[in-house]
């Protein structure tokens, strides 16, 4: 069954990510972006959907901490494409303080002011370790956003 007349078709189309501005930790260093993947509204309600721990984990237990920490890598992986601009400084300025880089490398990275390589594994660990009015709800309000402009262009296309 066709929802469209003979001759139309619906067709997937292809969103290029959005750059969200998280951080700039110095002055003269390179903002910290997401590259954050608009969702259409249907997969955005899907994937918060599965945000809470089915009714029978116990609310604190460690399946429902690890049921969270699954979402949460759900989450990042299906909106977060990539980043540019995650220096050390950004990256210990999202941290708050709480973790500090350290390594073999670290005074490289720090002088030559190289950036981080986008990894699910680090998404997922600043997710879950740094504020969210830092992190998380920037990302949240970029895609909500792009899902509220989506909404309204069905609703226009519903009022004719």
């Amino acid at each position: 069954m066709s929802l469209l007349p003979k001759g139309l078709e619906l067709v997937k189309t292809e969103k290029e990510p959005i750059p969200v501005r998280i951080c700039q930790a110095e002055g003269s260093g390179p903002w910290f972006t997401v590259m954050v993947n608009p969702l259409s509204v249907d997969r955005f309600k899907r994937l918060l959907s599965k945000s809470n721990p089915p009714a029978n984990v116990r609310p604190n237990s460690k399946a429902a901490r690890d049921y969270t920490a699954k979402f949460e890598r759900t989450y990042c992986k299906a909106v977060i494409a990539d980043w540019s601009g995650l220096t050390i400084a950004n990256l210990e300025d999202l941290l708050a303080g709480e973790d500090m880089i350290s390594g073999d490398a670290v005074d490289d990275y720090r002088e030559s002011g190289e950036e981080i390589e986008f990894s699910l594994d680090l998404a997922t660990y600043i997710y879950q370790n740094s504020w969210a009015d830092k992190f998380s709800n920037p990302i949240f309000t970029a895609i909500q956003d792009g899902v509220s402009e989506e909404e309204e262009e069905e609703d226009e296309k519903n009022d004719f």
